[in-house]
């Protein structure tokens, strides 16, 4: 059931439904109907989910493969997480990772516009 996966790997990252619920854009409520089976995530949620908890979305959808995978947008390539970053880097990333979506959406166009204004 695509709820008890949800609640696993939430559970494994060691993150509430809160939290859950605004990286997906919905209510905490939507995220408990969804663990408990009372409504089933949109295939967008379903996607917002899997990379917010950083697992297969093949795992998350159908139960099949490895639960754990990392997610880099297309553009980048990184082998291993943190092979070959500075410290600064690191700090970066891992900061702007537990930031919720909507505040990834600014800081990545302040950091664009920032950028293009050199």
């Amino acid at each position: 059931m695509i709820g008890s996966r949800i609640k696993e790997a939430r559970q494994a990252r060691k993150k509430s439904q809160g939290w859950l619920a605004e990286q997906a854009g919905v209510n905490q409520s939507a995220v408990s109907h969804w663990e408990t089976g009372l409504t089933e995530p949109t295939t967008n949620n379903l996607s917002l989910i899997a990379q917010a908890l950083r697992i297969s979305f093949e795992w998350l959808t159908t139960g099949r493969g490895d639960m754990d995978v990392v997610y880099a947008p297309a553009a980048v390539h990184v082998a291993e997480p943190t092979h070959g970053l500075d410290d600064d880097k690191h700090e970066l990333l891992t900061l702007f990772d537990q930031l919720p979506k909507k505040k990834r959406q600014i800081l990545l166009q302040f950091m664009r516009d920032w950028v293009a204004a050199k």
